[in-house]
């Protein structure tokens, strides 16, 4: 009797122990299996900040780009209006003495198809004359005038069309104004005839 109770108390005794020992087992799979979530959980953390970051990263160097490029476009408007500031100064000057030009236009005109003029005061008007087409020259003044030339709007002024057997349609026959350009740019149109088709 006495050794079948030993016994039994041995068998609870080792079972017991087994139970802790499964139970001790249990627990460190358990903290295990924690400590595996949570550095699954900052490894995802610092994935999604990574992320976050590299988008972040991306906008930031996108603002700098468009703000240099702003900064660039600004930089050339400023030299363009400064440079044509300094290209068309004399505009208004040079618009002013055009009608001084125009008047010179037709007295050489009258005098050259007037007989009997003064051929000492011809030549000192055509010097005069040229002299100041020199000056306003130098200062970019060029004068528009396009006989023979194809009639462009943008240059020329059409006052009226005229029926012609020598020159194609569209054609400036004859100029009634001069116009004029500064640095390229019109600032009066040459007023002209324009040839068109003839009738049938």
């Amino acid at each position: 009797m006495t050794d079948e109770t030993s016994s039994k108390k041995d068998d609870f005794s080792k079972d017991t122990v087994d139970a802790s020992e499964v139970n001790e087992k249990s627990e460190n799979e358990e903290a295990e299996a924690e400590e595996i979530v949570e550095q699954a959980a900052v490894t995802s953390r610092d994935t999604d900040d990574t992320a976050t970051l590299e988008t972040q990263l991306e906008e930031l160097k996108e603002a700098v780009l468009l703000g240099q490029a702003d900064l660039q476009n600004s930089r050339r408007r400023a030299e363009r209006d400064i440079e044509n500031a300094h290209k068309y100064a004399v505009e208004k000057f040079a618009k002013d003495l055009l009608a001084v030009l125009d008047s010179m236009d037709r007295a050489l005109e009258l005098a050259v198809t007037t007989d009997g003029f003064d051929t000492a005061v011809l030549e000192g008007t055509q010097m005069t004359h040229k002299l100041l087409l020199d000056t306003v020259s130098s200062h970019g003044v060029e004068p528009i005038d396009p006989v023979g030339e194809s009639f462009d709007p943008q240059e020329h002024q059409a006052m009226s069309m005229v029926e012609s057997d020598d020159q194609p349609p569209n054609t400036v026959m004859a100029v009634m104004q001069k116009g004029y350009k500064l640095e390229g740019r019109v600032i009066r149109a040459a007023m002209v005839v324009v040839t068109k088709p003839k009738a049938d």
